[in-house]
């Protein structure tokens, strides 16, 4: 017994027949039948439609001729709201044509009323289902292969078409019906001749195959093969049909296929990597240029090599095939290969099994690292040069800590002890220390400056305007004590038209004459050292001078003058014992004149004596001063302005240092008060419970260093203390080069073993600024600075004396806000005469305070009161008058305080 659930997942039977007489036929049919289903019934097209969209069935039942719709309008109208509906019309016995044509259309089969009995209506039923199952799997594989059916109904112009043909051309069945001239309008412009090719084809009664583009609503361009067939039916009319398969993807694969195989061919060519494909045993089968150019051989030449002969090692060819086969694929295996003339080149060879028809080969990338590798090597020697020259550098800043740190306490112990009332004796004594330690601290400068020149880029040089005579007469007074002491004649030769003043870096050009000089009286026993400096090329910006420095001392014999520039090389006396020093004073004296584009040249006699000669060319300066050649300036001596307590605090490990820098401070100024912490994390601790006015911090401490101490201040200290100025007194000479302690948020730099005068200096100098600086911000003065006075005319009047400047601020505080004051009543009541008055007595006043938009403002005022003209500016002048002063006074109070 047959069901309709044997033939579909439901048995639902949907009967669209507005005759209630046909429609219980059915029914009862239906009853009678071996078939088990449920029948909906509704009497319109409508109806019809709504429930189609809402449930699904398994077949319909249709009347052709209902209230809403009549004809085969019916069936086009219910397929073009449902495209998928399995139909089976019901007609009258007169429309049976109407029931062929939409059997044509789409519609699964056709009964005529009156004429069908149960089982007829059975077997149309499960036919009906069979039918569109196989027509569903049908449009299934269409969909998959983009294949679709076509037939041409003439009479109508218009296409049967699959479901899939629509999808072809980017259309519903709802949307559209398929007509000719709808096609056509979709032909590509450029394929109109291929498509009347294929239409004559098929008149002539063939089969016709074209591949044609079509031109979707969307723009997209899409490839078709259309292919067709005409036939005969038996009223010997023509028929065609056909199928169109969309090729799109086919056309696209096969057009990047013809790219792909260009590209490669391109790339072949055009490599700079060598390309080849070889037989697994290593005969050449293709290769490209590069492949050539790489090995050194013509093409012609390389046919005839085998590539496990271009190996450098035969037993790294016969590896590498060997894991090519095994693995189908190596990445970049790496080789020594030869080239035509023996050279080693450094490869590495990417390769992969070859197979293609007849063919099993390798197919093999060189790429030739040999530049790669001398980078690397080279790269590598670099670093090891690197971290050498870092190794050292630090060995050499440790030894420098190391000898200066008890240098410190030696000469510091000295100065102190100098000050002390001593004897002849122990006066001698006491300068001989000092002397000594003076010189092996020459010796460990000269070390840590030839550290510093054999490393690139870590001097810099400053140039500026120099008194180049100032330079060299005071070289000449360095070295007069020492000469008068050997009794050797020191002159100083400058020639008439040498510049007084040049650019140049006075640093090292001092250091580069100071060194040759300093040798030529240490191997001096005899006679005369001189200095002669003469001009020997000139032009309109730069000027080329020639230093001589001539000595009648020993010599240099002739096959030694290479050697001694080289670091480290020292000069044997006459009974074979060095002479005293480092041998580093040439060497540096040579770097710093050829860092500056200069040359130096020796001449020597044994026994006779020895010649240098150091060429530099300078810029001239634009304008020479007028000074007094013979005038000597000397540096400022700052001295400590303040006489109430001053609060420091020294940070240092070392309990030596410690009590030279205490005692040497105590000495100097009693009002100085010290507290000392052994590393930086004590400073942290005594910083946070007292406030100080300058910090000393050493930089190589345990715990906590002085780098760490100072970031720390300045990052996580309230900003009162953050701001607390810090000099770092260190024996890391390296600290004050380039000013990198600045780096460091250090202030300045004080380096041990530490000279008094400097480390008094800097004292006084940051403790001024901070104290003045603090008594402005009480008064108001942003940052500390003054902005709104100038007392140089007050201190020229006063000649100094605190107490006369302290009165005559004093007579600033009040008198000169109240005329201001009066200046205001005076501009309402329009009393231009007094207004004049008080202005004119403002201007003596005003001179004191030294602010020039205050005395010219005041002028302004007492011109239009004079004059009576320009009153519409006084409100705003006056307004300015007593802003600025009022500024001007939390200075003038600042200072008071100061005094």
């Amino acid at each position: 017994m047959y069901k309709l659930s044997d033939y579909s997942s439901f048995n639902k039977v949907l009967l669209i027949e507005d005759n209630l007489a046909d429609a219980r036929l059915v029914e009862i049919l239906l009853e009678e039948s071996e078939l088990q289903c449920e029948v909906t019934n509704v009497t319109t097209l409508s109806d019809g439609i709504k429930v189609l969209k809402e449930e699904r069935f398994a077949v319909i039942l249709l009347d052709l001729t209902l209230p809403d719709s009549k004809g085969f309008y019916t069936i086009e109208e219910l397929f073009s709201e449902v495209p998928d509906a399995n139909v089976i019309i019901l007609t009258g016995l007169a429309s049976r044509d109407i029931g062929l044509k939409a059997v044509k259309y789409g519609a699964q089969d056709f009964l005529i009323k009156g004429d069908f009995d149960a089982d007829e209506l059975s077997k149309a039923l499960r036919y009906s289902i069979e039918r569109n199952s196989i027509l569903t799997k049908l449009e299934e594989a269409q969909r998959i292969s983009h294949i679709g059916n076509w037939e041409l109904d003439e009479e109508d112009q218009r296409f049967l078409v699959s479901d899939e043909i629509y999808r072809i051309f980017g259309f519903t069945p709802k949307e559209v019906r398929l007509t000719v001239d709808l096609v056509r309008s979709m032909v590509h412009p450029d394929d109109f001749k291929i498509i009347d090719d294929f239409v004559d084809q098929l008149a002539q009664y063939k089969e016709a195959q074209q591949d044609i583009r079509i031109v979707r609503e969307d723009g997209t361009t899409r490839h078709l093969s259309v292919l067709g067939k005409a036939t005969k039916n038996k009223d010997e009319e023509a028929q065609y049909s056909g199928i169109i398969q969309d090729i799109t993807e086919r056309k696209k694969a096969a057009l990047e296929l013809i790219r792909s195989q260009q590209r490669y061919e391109a790339i072949f060519a055009q490599s700079q990597d060598a390309i080849y494909i070889s037989t697994p045993e290593g005969d050449f089968v293709n290769f490209n240029p590069a492949t050539s150019r790489l090995f050194g051989y013509s093409p012609k030449e390389l046919k005839n090599i085998k590539v496990g002969h271009l190996f450098k090692n035969p037993e790294d060819f016969k590896t590498f095939t060997q894991r090519v086969i095994k693995t189908s694929f190596v990445k970049e295996y790496e080789v020594e290969l030869l080239n035509k003339n023996g050279e080693t080149r450094y490869c590495l060879v990417t390769a992969s099994m070859l197979e293609t028809g007849d063919l099993k080969g390798v197919n093999a990338i060189i790429r030739d690292i040999t530049g790669r590798k001398q980078a690397e090597e080279l790269r590598k020697a670099k670093e090891i040069a690197e971290r050498s020259s870092a190794m050292k550098e630090k060995f050499i800043a440790s030894v420098s800590h190391e000898m200066r740190t008890p240098m410190n306490a030696i000469l510091g112990m000295s100065n102190l002890i100098q000050k002390d009332n001593l004897d002849d004796e122990q006066k001698s004594y006491i300068n001989s220390i000092i002397q000594s330690s003076q010189h092996l601290l020459g010796i460990i400068n000269d070390i840590l400056e030839i550290s510093t020149l054999e490393q690139e880029g870590k001097v810099q040089l400053k140039y500026d305007k120099i008194d180049l005579h100032a330079l060299l007469k005071n070289l000449k007074s360095i070295y007069q004590y020492k000469t008068r002491e050997k009794e050797l004649d020191l002159q100083l030769i400058i020639g008439d038209d040498v510049e007084q003043f040049v650019v140049a870096d006075q640093l090292r050009l001092n250091q580069i004459l100071t060194n040759l000089t300093g040798n030529a009286i240490k191997f001096t026993e005899e006679g005369h050292v001189k200095i002669e400096v003469q001009k020997v090329k000139d032009d309109e910006k730069t000027t080329t001078i020639k230093f001589e420095i001539e000595d009648s001392g020993i010599g240099i014999p002739e096959d030694k003058l290479d050697d001694i520039f080289e670091t480290f090389v020292r000069v044997r006396s006459s009974d074979g014992k060095f002479y005293p020093g480092t041998g580093l004073g040439l060497p540096i004296a040579k770097q710093l004149v050829e860092m500056q584009n200069g040359k130096v040249e020796v001449v020597s006699t044994v026994g006779v004596g020895s010649t240098f000669n150091v060429y530099i060319t300078f810029n001239k300066v634009e304008e020479q001063l007028e000074e007094d050649q013979n005038q000597e300036l000397e540096e400022e001596e700052i001295t400590l302005e303040y006489t109430g307590e001053i609060n420091l605090l020294l940070v240092e490990d070392h309990k030596l240092n410690q009590i030279v820098a205490k005692r040497t401070i105590e000495k100097e100024w009693s009002n100085v008060k010290i507290s000392i912490a052994n590393n930086g994390q004590e400073s942290l601790d005594i910083l946070a419970e007292k406030d100080f006015d300058i910090i000393l911090m050493d930089v190589q401490m345990p715990v906590m260093d002085g780098i760490e101490a100072t970031h720390k201040i300045r990052n996580e200290f309230p900003e009162d203390k953050a701001k607390t100025p810090i000099l770092v007194m260190t024996a890391h000479a390296h600290m004050s080069q380039n000013e990198k302690y600045k780096e460091y948020g250090m202030d300045d730099c004080v380096l041990k073993p530490f000279q008094p005068k400097d480390l008094f200096s800097k004292i006084a100098y940051y403790v001024n600024q901070q104290k003045r600086g603090k008594m402005m911000e009480e008064h108001g003065t942003p940052n500390g600075q003054l902005q709104y006075i100038d007392l140089s005319y007050m201190d020229l009047m006063t000649d100094g004396e605190p107490e006369m400047k302290k009165m005559m601020l004093e007579l600033l505080f009040d008198d000169p806000i109240k005329e201001i004051e009066k200046m205001f009543v005076l501009e309402k009541e329009k009393n231009w005469t007094d207004l004049k008055a008080v202005s004119h007595k403002m201007k003596s006043t005003l001179a004191f305070v030294g602010n020039d938009t205050l005395t010219k403002t005041n002028k302004r005022i007492e011109l239009i009161a004079k004059e009576e003209a320009g009153f519409e500016e006084l409100p705003e002048l006056i307004d300015t008058l007593y802003d600025l002063f009022k500024k001007a006074l939390i200075e003038l109070k600042a200072e008071h305080a100061r005094l």
